[in-house]
């Protein structure tokens, strides 16, 4: 009887430490996956910003450029 528990004991160490084993290779998958994700994530956003950003320039760049070909047309005539 002795040595069947010694037997089950045994058997349910091995069984924590492959558990163990595995959930340390799938909390380091899920650190990469969270550490991707974030890098993503900030480029995105700084690809949206600049999009945003030359948006928001090439219109007033257009009128100013307009503007600066009717001041010219009017001061030259």
């Amino acid at each position: 009887m002795k040595a069947l528990v010694e037997m089950s004991e045994t058997a349910t160490a091995v069984t924590l430490a492959v558990l163990n084993e595995r959930l340390d290779t799938i909390e380091g998958k899920l650190d990469q996956f969270h550490t991707e994700y974030h890098r993503r994530a900030d480029d995105l956003e700084l690809r949206m910003r600049l999009v945003e950003r030359w948006m928001y320039t090439v219109p007033a760049s257009i009128i100013t450029a307009i503007a600066s070909i009717v001041y010219t047309i009017t001061h030259t005539t």
